[in-house]
């Protein structure tokens, strides 16, 4: 008797192997969350360089102090100008710009030359969004149109190549990104059509007494959907657990994004978990609510 309770069991609607789902699911959900994680780390990585691209302001001789206040009030009126707040905008003087140049050289130059070579200066940084020569050429002129400013320097050539550099690299790993998604796709459906291969005649029997298609897709679609979300949350802890591991070898690796971001990747990973379970699941009962006595051999 308790070999026959197992048996029918085992034979229940919407009962398809649990372990093998769940971990082929999981290692799939995996790669994409780890591959989510590189793909948001470059951006972030992106944001950082550009916000720490500096513009330096250097002034005319003979500014007063009065002046140099008003200029750096006018200054961090701009819209370009990152967080808008005074540490986007540092002013230094010449002194301290010639003490911090003979601490380099390591003999003070203003004594050997006879005066002070160097200007006043603002050192801007600004916001990613005009990381674009086009841009930066707007932000040039925009400030030279203010009174006492000698002249504007940046890396141009630099910024120029960071941005050829990181589009190229942008398109390739987004091109990546959907030809894994593709494939996690692809295994994902195999993987469900080899687990529902077994209740194809529970289907069909469960058609010939007269059961609709709605009521058998049912059990199928609600384990789905918990499958999708054990496996999401199992994929989950493992990027989470992978990370700290990688972290502990290799420092800041946690450090690159926030934990915001974290959390994003993860419900991101169950959601298309339980999106691509359910699709699969939905399809490949459909398949064989439609097949024939004879396609089910």
């Amino acid at each position: 008797m308790i070999k026959e309770e197992k048996k029918i069991k085992k034979k229940r609607l919407g009962n398809y192997p649990f372990l093998s789902v769940v971990f082929s699911v999981s290692l799939s959900l995996l790669l994409l969350g780890i591959f989510c994680f590189l793909l948001i780390s470059s951006f972030e990585i992106k944001k950082s360089i550009q916000e720490n691209i500096e513009l330096n302001i250097y002034l005319n001789k003979g500014i007063s102090e009065n002046e140099i206040v008003k200029m750096n009030k006018i200054i961090l009126s701009k819209n370009y100008v990152l967080n808008n707040d005074e540490s986007s905008v540092v002013f230094i003087s010449k002194e301290e710009a010639s003490e911090n140049y003979s601490k380099q050289l390591g003999e003070d130059f203003v004594k050997f030359l006879g005066k002070n070579p160097l200007r006043d200066l603002f050192i801007l940084k600004v916001s990613p969004e005009y990381f674009k020569k086009e841009e930066l050429l707007k932000i040039e002129e925009d400030i030279m149109k203010i009174n006492g400013i000698y002249e504007i320097t940046y890396p141009r050539d630099l910024i120029e190549e960071i941005n050829n550099n990181i589009n190229k690299i942008g398109v390739i790993l987004i091109g990546i990104f959907f030809i894994l998604f593709f494939i996690s796709i692809i295994l994902i459906n195999n993987t469900i059509r080899l687990a529902l291969f077994s209740q194809r005649f529970l289907i069909r029997s469960m058609q010939l007494v007269g059961a609709t298609s709605i009521f058998i897709q049912k059990p199928f679609l609600i384990r789905g959907v918990l499958y999708g979300i054990i496996s999401g949350i199992l994929a989950s802890v493992f990027l989470v657990t992978l990370l700290s591991f990688l972290n502990s070898k290799m420092d800041n690796i946690l450090n690159i994004i926030d934990y915001n971001k974290l959390l994003i990747i993860s419900g991101s990973m169950i959601t298309i978990g339980i999106l691509i379970v359910v699709l699969s699941t939905y399809n490949s009962v459909n398949k064989y609510l439609k097949s024939s006595l004879e396609d089910l051999y």
